[in-house]
């Protein structure tokens, strides 16, 4: 009786405890500022459950991503680098009933996303969940703020993707290169201004991406 009695509440202090843990990382997340997290960022490293082997001996360049409101939506216009060539495309997010976790729709497939951590600053984390005939990918990335000085906040990427499940071959560090960074830009600066999009391009629309094989950004506005 007395044993049972002992194991009901050591039952009822585990639980407790792991209640406890998950208040406190929806204490982290309940405070999450869309309005701060606008804006441009440059993506400079990743970590993937696919294979990175290959990746780990290529040059990776620098991606970037603006963070527009746009009728309610999170406007996410993306560019990275994909073997040999940019990709850029535009895709909408939608918040879920969990702050900081958003579902990104695009015409390749959906994919949940979630702020891992940021102080809106300088760095961001976020963790992404992709569909890929029937089996659910992984993947982490970095996104800064700035180009330099960023030594410090790719330790804590490190640390955090050990922790969720990654190894050290699985996270790749983009090299300095601004190729894809500058064809975004040139395009934000473009549609700010009023003007059209790329005329090699047309307009980008929700859902949408070009892959950027073999053309600079001085091409794209010929």
């Amino acid at each position: 009786m007395e044993s049972n009695m002992l194991f009901t509440l050591l039952g009822l202090c585990v639980g407790l405890c792991v209640g406890l843990a998950s208040d406190l990382q929806d204490a982290e997340l309940k405070d999450f500022n869309i309005n701060k997290f606008l804006g441009l960022w440059y993506e400079i490293a990743f970590a993937s459950t696919m294979d990175t082997h290959g990746l780990a001996h290529k040059e990776q360049k620098l991606g970037a991503m603006t963070v527009k409101l746009e009728e309610n939506l999170l406007a996410l216009t993306t560019t990275y680098y994909n073997g040999d060539h940019c990709v850029l495309e535009k895709a909408g997010a939608m918040q879920t009933d969990h702050p900081g976790k958003f579902k990104v729709t695009k015409i390749s497939g959906s994919k949940e996303v979630a702020i891992v951590a940021t102080d809106y600053q300088t760095y961001a984390i976020i963790d992404i969940s992709s569909p890929v005939a029937g089996t659910v990918y992984r993947a982490m990335k970095l996104y800064s703020r700035s180009l330099n000085n960023n030594e410090k906040v790719l330790r804590k990427f490190q640390k955090v993707a050990l922790e969720n499940g990654f190894t050290t071959s699985n996270i790749i560090i983009n090299k300095h290169d601004l190729t894809c960074v500058d064809i975004l830009q040139s395009v934000s600066l473009r549609t700010k201004l009023g003007l059209c999009w790329a005329p090699r391009l047309g307009p980008l629309l929700w859902g949408q991406s070009f892959l950027l094989k073999g053309m600079d950004v001085q091409e794209l506005f010929s």
